[in-house]
Order: C-alpha cells, then structure tokens, then sequence
C-alpha cells in the first residue's frame, strides 16, 4: 500500500473525477456527503491535508462506489482511499444533520452534488467520539474551537445539543480538553500534550485490537468504535474485556489496565 496524503486541491480534483466518471457511466442523481478530515482540508487552511476521504450517502450506490475503485486504480492508491463507513450513519440525526450541517462544493458534475461537513458538525463528532489514539483528532478540535468568536463554555453544550438532540453528550475526553480551555490552557501547549498522548495510545491499541481480532472480530470492533472511547479506569477496561467473554493472557490483560490509565496520560 502507497501513503498517500491529499491536499485540498489533490480532494477537489479526484471528487470532480470521480463525479465525471458516474456521469460517464449514466448515474442517477446523487448525493455525497464528505466528512472527517477531507472535509475539514476543504473548508480550512490549518489542515494541510487528509489520508483518506471519508463520504457518506443516504443510499447505497454500487455505481458510485465502482467510480470510486476505478479511480483509485488509475492513480494507484490503496482500496479504501475514499470510503463510507455505516459507523459515521449510525451516529444520533444523521439524516437531519446531512441536511442542515453542510454545505455545497462546486463540482461541475450533472449528477453528484457534494455536500462538505460544516463545523459545527466536526465539533460535535470529535468531543462526542474522541478518539484519543488519532492525533489529528485533537488539533482539528483545538482549531476549530481556537477559531469560533463565543465563549467555549456557551456555544459546546448549544452545538453537541444541536447536533445530536441530546442523545449523546460528550466523552471523558471530550470534557478533560474543554475543561483545560476553560481553565486557561495554552491552545499551542494542549495540541502538543495531546498529540503525546495520542502517541501514548496509539502504541496500546496497535497491541489490544489485533488480539481481540483473533478471537472475535465483531466484538473487537464493538470496542474499538464505541466502548473504549469511554474507558476512563482499569475497571471499564476489564468490565468490556468480561462483557465480551475476552480472555487475553493474564500478563498482558494486566499490564495494558495498568499503563492505559497512568494519571499523566490521563489529566491535563
């Protein structure tokens, strides 16, 4: 697989490729909301770029997707650099949200209409869903909070309310990092502690999810997308491990609980 890494200008060329191509072929109208990190590098100059695409549409389109292989292979990436995950449509109001959270990308296609996340969207998603072992997740979130004119503590609790009407609210680590704002945290020195962290976590989880997966990819999964971004003690960890029948060797089990939670990796 080739690394790869689009720029906004790389994004808008291979979506408007991708829109020709479903022309070409007689597509029907469609739809394409692209979200996470492309949509962030098409609406701001902070981020540089995005590995992948990420897209969402209300109906399935085989069509679509087979534009989107075949560009891919002309240009030589890997399979899934652009592409839809049922996790993101899964989150509360997602139907509502594609409407009313996003906004038109010029595209000269007869046929696609591409719809790019707004922020407050991105907001609501990261404090909500933190994933604490992605570094990008934490200098997105610092930007775009670093950005808005309103008082942090007034305008998150409108936004995620908005958002998500209340069904979800944010996570552990969504509350340490709006906390340390409100405290008077330094945005430069939080995204440097952050992206340590990430470090930090992204080590853990490169060792925990592969062991999970070769007992039980679903319930692997299960943790990786929901429960772990909740753990906030050695006994969440435990208690997901029991609640999905995991039985890893004792010494690893033990030594991930106790390094997972160390009070420096997790408190600002």
């Amino acid at each position: 697989m080739r690394e790869i890494f689009f720029t906004r200008a790389a994004i808008s060329a291979l979506l408007a490729e991708v829109a020709a191509d479903y022309d070409e072929r007689g597509g029907l109208p469609l739809t394409v909301l692209i979200y996470g990190g492309a949509a962030i590098t098409l609406r701001h100059d902070f981020r540089a770029g995005a590995h992948d695409i990420d897209y969402a549409i209300l109906e399935e389109s085989p069509l679509f997707a087979e534009c989107v292989d075949a560009v891919g292979q002309r240009h030589g990436f890997f399979p899934r650099w652009m592409h839809t995950q049922d996790f993101f449509k899964a989150l509360p109001h997602f139907l509502e949200n594609f409407h009313r959270h996003a906004d038109k990308l010029p595209c000269k296609s007869s046929a696609v209409t591409f719809l790019v996340q707004d922020d407050d969207w991105q907001i609501a998603n990261r404090l909500c869903w933190f994933r604490r072992y992605r570094q990008t997740d934490g200098k997105d979130l610092l930007e775009l909070l670093r950005v808005r004119k309103e008082s942090i503590s007034q305008c998150v609790p409108e936004i995620v309310q908005d958002i998500f009407g209340g069904e979800s609210g944010c996570s552990p680590d969504g509350m340490m990092i709006l906390s340390a704002i409100e405290n008077g945290a330094d945005f430069s020195e939080l995204a440097e502690r952050l992206a340590e962290r990430a470090s930090y976590y992204e080590k853990i989880y490169q060792v925990l999810i592969p062991l999970l997966k070769r007992k039980d990819t679903a319930a692997a999964d299960d943790i990786f997308f929901w429960e772990s971004r909740n753990w906030q003690s050695e006994e969440d960890f435990r208690t997901s491990l029991c609640r999905h029948k995991f039985d890893l060797p004792p010494i690893i089990a033990n030594h991930i609980a106790r390094v997972m939670f160390q009070p420096e990796y997790w408190s600002f």
